[in-house]
């Protein structure tokens, strides 16, 4: 067991090593063969770039703590008997942060991801709305 963990740290060193000496110094001399490299990679994965503003935001979308108040405050939840899908919290806490379904995401968003009085009482002050706006974009 322990000729195998230091087998593997063994391996990681040389690959890390390998990759500080030959590879970084190349990479200007790439011409961005790396980043496309990686993007052709993670692209079919349904993995996409954000943009500026989104990226910005995106951890602040991971400050949820699942207390619920912006279910309550959805109007459209109080007219209609609804599943638990269609909280806002559970848009927040679960399937946004899961960037490569968003268009499964998407598809199934509910009116109190977008409603400005969710968004209104949330405590953690998480930007319900433009985390609704950015996986409709994604899409």
């Amino acid at each position: 067991m322990i000729t195998r963990k230091l087998g593997a740290w063994l391996n990681l060193a040389v690959r890390f090593g390998l990759h500080v000496l030959t590879r970084m110094p190349l990479r200007p001399f790439r011409r961005g063969r790396d980043l496309l490299r990686f993007s052709e990679t993670v692209g079919g994965e349904g993995y996409v770039p954000l943009d500026p503003d989104a990226r910005e935001a995106f951890p602040r979308y991971m400050n949820c703590v699942h207390c619920g108040l912006c279910a309550i405050a959805c109007e459209s939840l109080h007219a209609a008997p609804a599943s638990a899908w269609d909280e806002a919290w559970t848009f927040v806490a679960g399937a946004s942060r899961s960037l490569d379904r968003a268009q499964l995401v998407a598809h199934e968003l509910s009116a109190c991801a977008s409603a400005p009085e969710a968004e209104r009482v949330c405590p953690m002050g998480i930007p319900i709305g433009h985390m609704a706006a950015t996986i409709r974009r994604l899409r």
